[in-house]
């Protein structure tokens, strides 16, 4: 059975989002049965903020233009789960990582203990839920109706609830965790899903995908694959030795090594900046993990580990022999050039 708060972290291009297709949570968790599901991507950045899961989401507003209440999806989903408590309602954040997830729901985190969630199946005032008055929601003319209407509702159920507040119009809104709702998540590592695990750690299910596992799929053994398997290997064993040892958030997967067409990249200028692409990502899992003050002492250490790898050496000129010292410009000229150097 899948948990009701499911996520899957990892490196980019590791399969995250794979399992959370409608048809393989059909096929592999329920059965084949009819499920309800929703597919919210949450996007970010500059000119993409309205985009996506936001606070519009998560709150009941009223439509001037069409005179009708205007229910988000996550809390529409959540309110059908209620008053459909037989099917599953599924709910899958597609690249959350682009958002502080954490943040964006915080007023839903004190409702999705494991604890307070209840099976409505027997609940003798669900049963005709779908039919009442409160899920016609175009029979509504104001917000604060429906709210209060629904409150009522929530309350006849007798049962766990949490109150939170309507964003929109600041109403307070009685809510459940019934357990046919399912909340899912894939996100790449970075500094907004490294800060999410801390509440809601108790709260969800939360899988590493390992990204070792997910290069060593590819069965091409040409020296390109070889020197991104080598680096990802080598890497690893660098940061044990550094008592380092979550390397699921440093290491790589398959991203960049093929293209979208799942076929290896053959250019030999543009594996080359694959490479060199590697190494900066890897700062950059560094910066998000909090390692600043190493990323020099490891890059250098990652760029000795390869001297005897046919790709590196042949493609890039380097004086593997320099000692880890402060004061070398040349190694730290040849960790700039690799983006792996922390001035």
């Amino acid at each position: 059975m899948i948990p009701n708060i499911y996520f899957k972290i990892g490196q980019p291009s590791t399969g995250k989002s794979y399992g959370f297709k409608e048809e393989n949570l059909k096929k592999d968790y329920f059965n084949d049965k009819d499920i309800v599901y929703k597919k919210i991507p949450v996007s970010g950045g500059v000119g993409n903020e309205y985009k996506g899961l936001q606070n519009t989401d998560l709150a009941i507003s009223y439509d001037v233009v069409n005179k009708t209440l205007k229910f988000g999806e996550f809390l529409k989903m959540l309110m059908k789960a209620i008053g459909n408590p037989t099917v599953p309602h599924v709910v899958f954040l597609d690249d959350f990582h682009n958002q502080d997830i954490s943040s964006l729901l915080s007023e839903y985190t004190p409702l999705f203990k494991a604890g307070q969630k209840v099976d409505l199946t027997k609940n003798d005032k669900i049963k005709n839920a779908p039919d009442l008055k409160i899920f016609q929601l175009e029979e509504f003319e104001r917000v604060e109706d429906f709210i209060s209407e629904w409150n009522r509702f929530i309350k006849s159920l007798n049962v766990h609830s949490e109150v939170i507040t309507n964003r929109i119009s600041g109403d307070d809104l009685a809510l459940v965790y019934p357990s046919n709702f399912y909340l899912l998540g894939a996100a790449n590592f970075n500094e907004k899903t490294i800060n999410i695990f801390a509440d809601w750690a108790d709260r969800a299910t939360i899988k590493y995908i390992d990204p070792l596992k997910n290069m060593d799929s590819l069965k091409d053994t040409n020296d390109f694959v070889k020197c991104a398997k080598s680096l990802n290997h080598n890497l690893k064993n660098i940061l044990e030795e550094s008592l380092i040892f979550d390397y699921e958030k440093y290491c790589f997967g398959i991203w960049k090594v093929q293209d979208e067409n799942h076929k290896i990249i053959k250019d030999k200028e543009e594996q080359k900046k694959i490479i060199k692409f590697f190494f900066s990502m890897i700062k950059n899992s560094l910066i998000y993990n909090n390692k600043n003050s190493e990323i020099n002492e490891i890059g250098w250490s990652l760029i000795q580990s390869m001297k005897d790898d046919d790709f590196f050496k042949s493609n890039f000129k380097i004086n593997f022999d320099l000692e880890f010292d402060e004061e070398n410009k040349e190694l730290f000229k040849t960790l700039h050039s690799f983006g792996i150097y922390e001035g």
